[in-house]
């Protein structure tokens, strides 16, 4: 049996939004390494600095809900300020792992300056709607009153288990944004090495220089892949990519998205992928025809010429036998 999100504000709506925080805390006790090919920043570092960053994220986000409530900031508000909510939110998560964790860095990288890394800021520009504004919107207004019709789910019905993958994914890919502008700030590999050796939170598979490097070089490369070629072919078909928990571990998964406002905001090379993924399915069902053609062809001027020369083989028997005899 499916259970429907709450449509509007309540104690229903209160009660649903608790239960769904201590699930997700309930969560946090399973396995947190990454099942998946795809990497993340925070696959260097171990169980227990993963779970408090998680922690860390649920707090904020349970602090910006009660803002929300408090101040009476109404939904278009939400829809117009979501991306500064978003940026706010992972800037306060950041300061939170800093004080609980000790890491002392003078000027860290701000996600909303040009010096912060351009993978975050662009893929923040590009999916905050889906990251946190529906999220919110649930949270705090019930499911009637989200009007953006991003999921198209029948009659506007929200089922309960939608939101709790749009909650486990913001919050795991918080950690990983948030976790990503700290490897970018330890620029050298040697700097890197010593943050994650001096407060005790690397994972055990990496404890030497020369892994630490091959992870970073490999986690750079992955997300200029995903970035510039990923991403385009998600957005074009209408997909979009969660992380959720499971008690084997971390996983990933698409969900439908209508994500035509999307396409606008990709860049030049992102949006050249796109042309390319249609001129790919304009052409590809041609050359398919074309060589079913060339090979029907193929098969049936090596049937002639065998059963020609079948024939012509069991003439000339033929001949020898009766000359022969």
């Amino acid at each position: 049996m499916i259970r429907y999100w709450p449509d509007n504000q309540g104690i229903d709506l209160n009660i649903q939004v608790s239960n769904l925080f201590k699930k997700v805390y309930i969560k946090l006790n399973f396995n947190l390494y990454n099942t998946t090919s795809h990497l993340l920043s925070i696959d260097i570092v171990n169980s227990y600095f993963k779970q408090e960053l998680f922690k860390i994220i649920l707090l904020e986000l349970e602090i910006l809900i009660l803002d929300i409530i408090e101040l009476d900031i109404n939904i278009n508000d939400i829809c117009t300020l979501n991306q500064k909510i978003l940026i706010d939110l992972i800037s306060k998560s950041i300061i939170s792992c800093q004080q609980i964790f000790k890491i002392n860095i003078q000027e860290l990288y701000n996600i909303k300056s040009q010096s912060s890394n351009l993978i975050s800021s662009r893929r923040i520009k590009i999916e905050h709607r889906l990251l946190l504004q529906n999220l919110l919107i649930y949270l705090v207004f019930g499911g009637a009153a989200d009007k953006t019709n991003l999921y198209l789910f029948p009659n506007s019905r929200i089922p309960s288990k939608h939101v709790e993958i749009l909650l486990d994914n913001l919050v795991i890919q918080l950690a990983d944004i948030i976790f990503y502008e700290l490897i970018e700030y330890n620029k050298s590999t040697l700097q890197l090495f010593e943050f994650l050796k001096l407060h005790n939170i690397c994972r055990s598979t990496y404890i030497s220089a020369r892994s630490i490097a091959t992870f970073k070089n490999n986690l750079v490369w992955y997300n200029y892949i995903a970035y510039y070629f990923t991403q385009p072919r998600i957005i074009y078909n209408n997909r979009y990519q969660v992380w959720i928990f499971s008690t084997k571990g971390l996983n990933c998964q698409y969900i439908y998205a209508s994500r035509e406002q999307d396409i606008k905001l990709l860049s030049h090379i992102q949006f050249l992928i796109v042309v390319l993924l249609e001129f790919q399915d304009f052409v590809t069902p041609k050359i398919q025809n074309l060589l079913i053609i060339l090979g029907k062809v193929w098969v049936y001027l090596i049937r002639y010429v065998l059963s020609n020369s079948l024939k012509v083989i069991l003439k000339s028997i033929s001949i020898v036998m009766r000359s022969k005899s």
